[in-house]
């Protein structure tokens, strides 16, 4: 608790939509339906406690890591978005020394979100959008049934729909946000299912927003907070104490 109320004391003495370790709008682990505005793009590291990331995948010499992505995402029109996002990965230089181990490998993948529905003030229906992570391959690694499930790739694989709707209550900002996610590795199952969140974006800072979110394993508790139009930075509590965060640079190219 002690940590939580630091995080939000932070975020408060500092409008952005960000699921911001790929680089997409959502939540903090969670997609919603929200969009980025149109000719926006964004580029950006974040940093993923041990804990965010699968375990089988991203366990090395016999324990998990911690790790690292960095992402480029853009949005070319109101209901479309697109991001390619890189997380670092431990592994060997190559097999012959094996003392010589470290972040030399990469998961590198694109996402895609469609928003066939927008959200209008004063009407009642939400948002929709579908999407995806990592939603194709082309190594040949998917043809061989020899590999183990965690030496395969596609390792965020997921598919998504989602649904958002906002309410002002006195000039202050609550958003509700639900998804149904399919993950595509085992080993990823425990976040399928439905999941969302709430935000809320308080009057007197439009755009800062405080995240409180189901994954379908564990809460997470964060905030957003965009300064001077172009610096966005998130930071998050998985489960209430694994620290997540990161920054990037927003520019609008219209």
């Amino acid at each position: 608790m002690r940590h939580i109320l630091f995080l939000l004391f932070v975020g408060m003495s500092s409008l952005a939509f960000a699921q911001q370790y790929t680089g997409m709008s959502g939540l903090i682990h969670v997609p919603t339906a929200d969009m980025n505005d149109m000719g926006e793009a964004r580029i950006g590291g974040h940093f993923l406690n041990k804990e965010f990331v699968p375990n089988e995948a991203f366990a090395f010499r016999g324990s998990k890591y911690h790790t690292n992505t960095h992402y480029l995402s853009i949005t070319p029109f109101s209901w479309i978005e697109l991001a390619y996002t890189c997380t670092l990965m431990k592994g060997y230089k190559n097999n012959e020394d094996l003392d010589d181990y470290g972040y030399y490998h990469k998961d590198r993948y694109f996402s895609i979100k469609v928003q066939p529905i927008r959200e209008h003030e004063g009407k009642w229906w939400p948002s929709i959008a579908i999407g995806s992570n990592d939603p194709v391959t082309t190594s040949n690694k998917k043809d061989r049934t020899d590999l183990p499930e965690k030496n395969r790739n596609q390792i965020f694989a997921n598919f998504y729909i989602a649904a958002t709707k906002h309410f002002s209550l006195q000039n202050q900002v609550v958003g509700i946000h639900l998804a149904y996610r399919k993950w595509k590795r085992n080993y990823n199952s425990k976040w399928n299912g439905p999941v969302g969140g709430i935000t809320f974006q308080p009057s007197f800072q439009k755009n800062l927003r405080l995240i409180a979110e189901y994954t379908g394993n564990e809460v997470n508790v964060g905030f957003d907070w965009k300064l001077w139009k172009h610096l966005l930075l998130q930071s998050s509590l998985q489960d209430g104490r694994y620290f997540t965060g990161g920054i990037c640079f927003c520019m609008n190219l219209l």
